[in-house]
């Protein structure tokens, strides 16, 4: 299973870093960026066999998972 992790905040140099549980540090300049970055990678992962979810940090500090389709995992 493939998880990547959005936080709520940048990263200390400005930018948002989406930890991808199988390959590391992605790098984005926005928080819009890193979720479409998360969203897109988590699909191309569904049609090639391999399960994703999405785990993004709400502004309350709480982290929510989503499917591929960006839709909220109970």
């Amino acid at each position: 299973m493939i998880i990547f992790d959005v936080p709520f905040a940048r990263s200390l140099n400005g930018t948002w870093l989406v930890n991808v549980s199988n390959d590391g540090y992605r790098e984005f300049k926005s928080r819009q960026d890193a979720l479409w970055f998360a969203i897109h990678r988590a699909r191309k992962a569904q049609q090639d066999g391999a399960e994703a979810l999405i785990n993004v940090e709400g502004i309350d500090g709480h982290w929510r998972l989503f499917d591929h389709h960006a839709k909220g995992v109970a």
